[in-house]
């Protein structure tokens, strides 16, 4: 394939956005499986706190990716679908009131703090698996 010096800097454009959309893809499977893999921590460990009912719901929803300012934003979230009101409560504990006078306090369990811990050690290494 030959290519002539005044289609040279178009040949390259295309070449590199080529290999953006293609790395770009990569990366968002990468978070993807690490948002999945921390839900399934998440799942786990709040399946053992507060049983199965609540931690079915936990799941990682999908990556989406937003354009700021001429930077993509990728963002996932786990999330603990219809218990999304207790979530921080149970992550974070919360006060017992009645009347108005506060009896006492129950302590969090942490449980979504292990599922960040995960994704913030596992992220870079599924991003080199990915992009290999």
């Amino acid at each position: 394939m030959s290519i002539k010096p005044d289609q040279l800097g178009a040949a390259i454009a295309e070449s590199l956005q080529a290999y953006a959309e293609a790395t770009q893809d990569q990366l968002l499977a990468a978070i993807q499986t690490t948002a999945d893999e921390a839900a399934e921590v998440v799942r786990s460990k709040a399946r053992s706190l507060y049983g199965s009912n609540y931690a079915n719901d936990i799941t990682a929803r999908p990556a989406t990716k937003t354009v700021k300012q001429g930077a993509a934003i990728v963002k996932t979230y786990v999330t603990a679908g219809d218990h999304y009101r207790v979530a921080h409560l149970l992550e974070h504990g919360h006060a017992i009131v009645s009347g108005g006078r506060v009896l006492g306090r129950v302590e969090g369990k942490e449980h979504f703090a292990d599922g960040e811990r995960y994704a913030e050690e596992h992220i870079v290494e599924n991003i080199r698996k990915e992009m290999d």
